[in-house]
C-alpha cells in the first residue's frame, strides 16, 4: 500500500509539474496555429476555496463528488466515506495550474475538438463565489495535449494528456484506506487484543514502555523494534469494501468480544479497529473500524506481518526497567 500511495502521489506530482513544463510550449504551439487569445472568466487563485468537486467520467459512466467538511475530504457520492485528503487536494492544485493557461478562439464547432461531448467534466465549487466546470475532450492533432475549456468561456486550451489521468479517478482510489488516520508520530498508547498476542504499549518521554503483559510492565521497548512496529501499523488498510454487504457483524464475526487494535492519539484521539472472521478464498479477513458502518476486506498477509512484529519485541531482551513498577504506576496509567 506504501508503494501505491507513492506512486498516486508521484503522479499528481509529475502531473503539476508537467503542466508548467509544457504550458509555454503548448501556448506557443497553438498560437502559432491560431494567432488569437480569448481573454479568460475562470482564473482559480490561491484564495479561492475549493470546498466541492465532481467528477463526472463520460466514458467510464462514472460520477463521483466530493466535499470538504471540517477541513477533511469526504466522498459523498456514490459512497459515503472519508477520502484520500491528499490526493483531492492535488487534484484542486492540478484546477488552479489549469485555469492559468491561455484560452484560444474556437475557429469551429466544439464538436470538432470533442468538447461537445466530452469524456470528462470536472465541477469545482469556489465557496461564496460560483461553480466552475473544466471540460476535456480529443487529443490535439498536434502536439502531445488534450482539448480543455472552461464552462462558457468562448475560448479553448491544451492540456497535457497527464492531466486527464489524473482526474480519470476510482471510487476505490479516492478513499481512505488507511486503516489509522493520525500521523504515528502523535500515538501515545497502543493495545493489541489477539488472544495470546495481546499486547499494551505506552509513550513516555519519546520511549515506548510495556504496559501488558503485567511481567513485561515497565520495560523499555527498543527503539528500533517499536519503529518497525509503527511502519506496520501505518501500513494496515483496506484491500476492499463491502458496501453491499448483507450479512449481521455476528455472522461476519464481529462478536462482543472481539479481536482488535486500539490506538490513542495526542489529544484525546483514539481509534479502533476489529478483526472479523477469515475469509479464506479472498485471503483476507472482514474488518471493521469503530463508529463506522462500512466493512472490509484487510490483506491476511499484512495480519501475518503484525504478529511476526509482536513476535519480535516480545523475545527482545529489555534495554531497561523503571526502578519499581509500583511507584511508576501512576504515570504509566494516567
Amino acid at each position: 500500500m506504501k508503494l501505491v500511495r507513492t506512486i498516486v502521489f508521484t503522479l499528481l506530482f509529475v502531473v503539476v509539474v508537467a503542466i508548467y513544463l509544457f504550458q509555454a510550449r503548448l501556448a506557443k504551439q497553438a498560437l502559432a496555429i491560431i494567432p488569437d487569445e480569448v481573454n479568460r472568466s475562470v482564473v482559480i487563485t490561491q484564495d479561492d476555496v475549493i470546498d466541492r468537486i465532481t467528477l463526472v467520467d463520460h466514458v467510464q459512466k462514472t460520477q463521483i463528488e466530493l466535499r470538504k467538511e471540517n477541513g477533511a475530504w469526504v466522498l459523498k457520492v456514490p459512497v459515503h466515506y472519508p477520502a484520500e485528503s491528499r490526493i483531492v487536494d492535488g487534484l484542486a492544485v492540478v484546477a488552479r495550474v489549469a485555469s492559468r493557461q491561455p484560452r484560444l478562439r474556437a475557429e469551429k464547432e466544439w464538436a470538432e475538438y470533442g468538447l461537445a461531448k466530452p469524456e470528462l467534466e470536472i465541477t469545482f465549487n469556489l465557496a461564496g463565489k460560483k461553480e466552475v466546470t473544466l471540460s476535456i475532450g480529443a487529443q490535439a492533432p498536434v502536439g502531445k495535449a488534450v482539448f480543455a475549456r472552461w464552462g462558457d468561456e468562448r475560448g479553448y486550451f491544451l492540456l497535457p494528456p497527464e492531466m486527464r489521468s489524473a482526474f480519470r479517478q476510482s471510487v476505490y482510489g479516492l478513499r481512505e484506506k488507511r486503516l489509522f488516520r493520525n500521523p504515528p508520530e502523535t500515538f501515545q498508547k497502543i493495545t493489541i487484543e489477539m488472544g495470546e498476542r495481546s499486547v499494551q504499549w505506552k509513550k513516555d518521554g519519546g520511549s515506548w514502555y510495556w504496559l501488558e503483559p503485567i511481567m513485561k510492565f515497565g520495560q523499555k521497548i527498543p527503539a528500533a523494534q517499536m519503529d518497525a512496529m509503527l511502519v506496520v501499523l501505518q501500513n494496515l488498510y483496506v484491500k476492499e469494501f463491502q458496501d453491499n454487504n448483507k450479512k449481521s457483524k455476528a455472522e461476519l464475526g464481529f462478536f462482543v468480544i472481539h479481536d482488535r487494535i486500539r490506538i490513542e492519539s495526542e489529544g484525546g484521539k483514539t481509534e479502533t479497529f476489529y478483526f472479523g472472521n477469515e475469509v479464506p478464498d479472498r485471503n483476507a479477513y472482514y474488518g471493521l473500524r469503530e463508529g463506522e458502518d462500512t466493512v472490509f476486506f484487510v490483506e491476511r498477509g499484512k495480519a501475518i506481518e503484525l504478529f511476526d512484529v509482536i513476535k519480535k519485541i516480545q523475545a527482545e531482551k529489555p534495554s531497561s526497567k523503571v526502578q519499581d513498577p509500583r511507584l511508576e504506576m501512576g504515570r504509566f496509567f494516567s
